[in-house]
Protein backbone atom coordinates (compact mmCIF):
# COMPACT_ATOMS: atom_id res chain seq x y z
CA UNK A 1 0.00 0.00 0.00
CA UNK A 2 1.45 3.31 -1.10
CA UNK A 3 1.61 6.00 1.58
CA UNK A 4 2.07 9.72 1.13
CA UNK A 5 4.08 9.77 4.31
CA UNK A 6 5.38 6.53 5.67
CA UNK A 7 6.69 6.27 9.19
CA UNK A 8 8.01 2.91 10.33
CA UNK A 9 8.46 2.36 14.05
CA UNK A 10 8.57 -1.26 15.14
CA UNK A 11 9.53 -2.45 18.61
CA UNK A 12 11.68 0.60 19.22
CA UNK A 13 13.77 0.09 16.08
CA UNK A 14 13.73 2.11 12.90
CA UNK A 15 14.20 0.20 9.69
CA UNK A 16 16.79 1.78 7.44
CA UNK A 17 16.37 -0.65 4.56
CA UNK A 18 15.63 1.98 1.94
CA UNK A 19 16.44 5.65 2.14
CA UNK A 20 13.22 6.76 0.41
CA UNK A 21 10.60 5.21 2.70
CA UNK A 22 9.77 8.44 4.45
CA UNK A 23 8.41 10.48 1.57
CA UNK A 24 6.96 9.05 -1.57
CA UNK A 25 7.73 11.49 -4.36
CA UNK A 26 6.38 10.18 -7.63
CA UNK A 27 5.87 13.42 -9.53
CA UNK A 28 7.12 13.39 -13.07
CA UNK A 29 8.25 17.03 -12.90
CA UNK A 30 10.60 16.26 -10.00
CA UNK A 31 8.95 18.69 -7.57
CA UNK A 32 8.53 17.62 -3.98
CA UNK A 33 5.18 16.17 -2.96
CA UNK A 34 5.77 17.21 0.63
CA UNK A 35 7.40 20.44 1.63
CA UNK A 36 7.08 19.55 5.30
CA UNK A 37 10.17 20.47 7.34
CA UNK A 38 9.61 17.31 9.41
CA UNK A 39 9.79 15.09 6.34
CA UNK A 40 12.81 17.08 5.13
CA UNK A 41 14.61 16.41 8.41
CA UNK A 42 13.84 12.69 8.14
CA UNK A 43 15.04 12.71 4.54
CA UNK A 44 18.25 14.37 5.71
CA UNK A 45 18.92 11.51 8.12
CA UNK A 46 19.19 9.12 5.18
CA UNK A 47 22.30 10.99 3.99
CA UNK A 48 24.30 10.23 7.13
CA UNK A 49 26.80 7.42 6.52
CA UNK A 50 27.77 6.70 10.15
CA UNK A 51 25.29 4.14 11.53
CA UNK A 52 25.23 5.49 15.09
CA UNK A 53 24.79 9.10 13.95
CA UNK A 54 22.11 8.09 11.43
CA UNK A 55 20.18 6.17 14.13
CA UNK A 56 20.49 9.10 16.53
CA UNK A 57 19.19 11.42 13.80
CA UNK A 58 16.24 9.12 13.10
CA UNK A 59 15.46 8.78 16.82
CA UNK A 60 15.44 12.57 17.20
CA UNK A 61 13.44 13.32 14.03
CA UNK A 62 10.97 10.45 14.48
CA UNK A 63 10.36 11.75 18.00
CA UNK A 64 9.63 15.20 16.59
CA UNK A 65 7.37 13.71 13.91
CA UNK A 66 5.41 11.56 16.38
CA UNK A 67 5.14 14.54 18.74
CA UNK A 68 3.69 16.66 15.92
CA UNK A 69 1.13 13.96 15.09
CA UNK A 70 0.18 13.65 18.77
CA UNK A 71 -0.38 17.42 19.02
CA UNK A 72 -2.41 17.38 15.81
CA UNK A 73 0.03 19.57 13.86
CA UNK A 74 0.66 16.75 11.37
CA UNK A 75 -1.72 14.11 10.07
CA UNK A 76 -0.41 11.01 8.36
CA UNK A 77 -2.81 10.02 5.61
CA UNK A 78 -2.74 6.86 3.54
CA UNK A 79 -3.43 6.96 -0.18
CA UNK A 80 -6.56 4.85 0.37
CA UNK A 81 -7.97 7.51 2.72
CA UNK A 82 -7.34 10.18 0.10
CA UNK A 83 -9.09 8.06 -2.52
CA UNK A 84 -12.11 7.67 -0.21
CA UNK A 85 -12.20 11.41 0.48
CA UNK A 86 -11.90 12.18 -3.23
CA UNK A 87 -14.91 9.92 -3.92
CA UNK A 88 -16.97 11.56 -1.16
CA UNK A 89 -16.18 15.03 -2.49
CA UNK A 90 -16.67 14.13 -6.16
CA UNK A 91 -18.86 16.71 -7.86
CA UNK A 92 -17.82 19.60 -5.63
CA UNK A 93 -15.47 22.30 -6.83
CA UNK A 94 -12.88 22.59 -4.08
CA UNK A 95 -9.34 23.94 -4.05
CA UNK A 96 -6.89 21.06 -4.19
CA UNK A 97 -3.75 22.48 -2.58
CA UNK A 98 -1.91 19.35 -3.74
CA UNK A 99 -3.61 17.02 -1.25
CA UNK A 100 -5.78 15.22 -3.81
CA UNK A 101 -3.39 15.57 -6.71
CA UNK A 102 -2.83 12.36 -8.64
CA UNK A 103 0.73 11.15 -9.19
CA UNK A 104 0.34 9.74 -12.70
CA UNK A 105 -1.62 10.63 -15.83
CA UNK A 106 -3.47 7.32 -15.48
CA UNK A 107 -4.54 8.26 -11.94
CA UNK A 108 -5.60 11.73 -13.12
CA UNK A 109 -7.82 10.18 -15.78
CA UNK A 110 -9.22 7.66 -13.29
CA UNK A 111 -10.06 10.46 -10.84
CA UNK A 112 -12.23 12.19 -13.44
CA UNK A 113 -14.76 9.35 -13.24
CA UNK A 114 -16.73 7.91 -10.38
CA UNK A 115 -18.72 4.70 -10.34
CA UNK A 116 -21.07 4.10 -7.45
CA UNK A 117 -24.38 2.54 -6.41
CA UNK A 118 -27.67 4.36 -5.94
CA UNK A 119 -28.90 4.10 -2.35
CA UNK A 120 -32.03 6.28 -2.43
CA UNK A 121 -34.25 7.85 -5.10
CA UNK A 122 -36.89 10.59 -5.06
CA UNK A 123 -38.91 12.10 -7.89
CA UNK A 124 -39.21 15.88 -7.65
CA UNK A 125 -41.85 17.52 -9.80
CA UNK A 126 -42.75 16.19 -13.20
CA UNK A 127 -39.36 15.42 -14.71
CA UNK A 128 -36.64 15.83 -12.09
CA UNK A 129 -35.00 13.04 -10.12
CA UNK A 130 -32.88 13.27 -6.99
CA UNK A 131 -30.79 10.29 -5.97
CA UNK A 132 -28.16 9.48 -3.39
CA UNK A 133 -25.06 7.35 -3.82
CA UNK A 134 -22.91 5.33 -1.40
CA UNK A 135 -19.92 7.69 -1.34
CA UNK A 136 -20.59 10.19 1.41
CA UNK A 137 -24.35 9.89 0.97
CA UNK A 138 -23.92 12.38 -1.90
CA UNK A 139 -27.12 13.78 -3.42
CA UNK A 140 -27.34 14.25 -7.20
CA UNK A 141 -30.07 15.36 -9.58
CA UNK A 142 -30.97 15.24 -13.22
CA UNK A 143 -33.93 16.36 -15.27
CA UNK A 144 -35.50 13.75 -17.47
CA UNK A 145 -36.67 15.56 -20.59
CA UNK A 146 -36.52 12.47 -22.77
CA UNK A 147 -39.01 9.66 -22.88
CA UNK A 148 -36.07 7.26 -23.48
CA UNK A 149 -34.52 7.88 -20.05
CA UNK A 150 -35.85 5.54 -17.38
CA UNK A 151 -36.20 6.40 -13.72
CA UNK A 152 -33.24 5.54 -11.48
CA UNK A 153 -33.70 2.70 -8.98
CA UNK A 154 -32.03 1.78 -5.71
CA UNK A 155 -29.16 -0.66 -6.22
CA UNK A 156 -28.36 0.41 -9.77
CA UNK A 157 -24.82 1.26 -10.82
CA UNK A 158 -24.23 4.88 -11.77
CA UNK A 159 -21.20 6.38 -13.49
CA UNK A 160 -20.27 10.06 -13.46
CA UNK A 161 -17.83 11.95 -15.64
CA UNK A 162 -17.35 15.70 -16.08
CA UNK A 163 -19.38 17.45 -18.76
CA UNK A 164 -19.35 21.25 -19.03
CA UNK A 165 -20.26 24.24 -16.91
CA UNK A 166 -20.22 22.34 -13.62
CA UNK A 167 -22.38 19.49 -14.85
CA UNK A 168 -21.65 15.78 -15.14
CA UNK A 169 -22.68 13.02 -17.50
CA UNK A 170 -24.66 10.55 -15.46
CA UNK A 171 -25.02 7.02 -16.85
CA UNK A 172 -27.21 4.61 -14.96
CA UNK A 173 -26.68 0.91 -15.67
CA UNK A 174 -24.68 1.80 -18.79
CA UNK A 175 -27.66 3.45 -20.49
CA UNK A 176 -27.62 6.74 -22.36
CA UNK A 177 -26.11 9.51 -20.23
CA UNK A 178 -27.94 12.59 -19.04
CA UNK A 179 -26.56 15.81 -17.65
CA UNK A 180 -26.89 16.40 -13.94
CA UNK A 181 -25.10 17.87 -10.97
CA UNK A 182 -24.37 17.29 -7.33
CA UNK A 183 -26.65 19.17 -4.94
CA UNK A 184 -25.67 17.83 -1.56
Amino acid sequence: MKLLYFLAIAAGAVSLATPSVFAQDNRSDGSQLSNSPLVGQLRGCTQISNDAQRLACFDREVGAFVGATTKGDVKVVEAEQITDARKKLYGYSIPDAGVFEAATDEDKEKNKRLTSTITRVRKVGRNEWHFWIEEGNAKWRFKNNSIRVRAPEVGQTVEFRPASMGTYWIRIEGRKGVRGNRIG
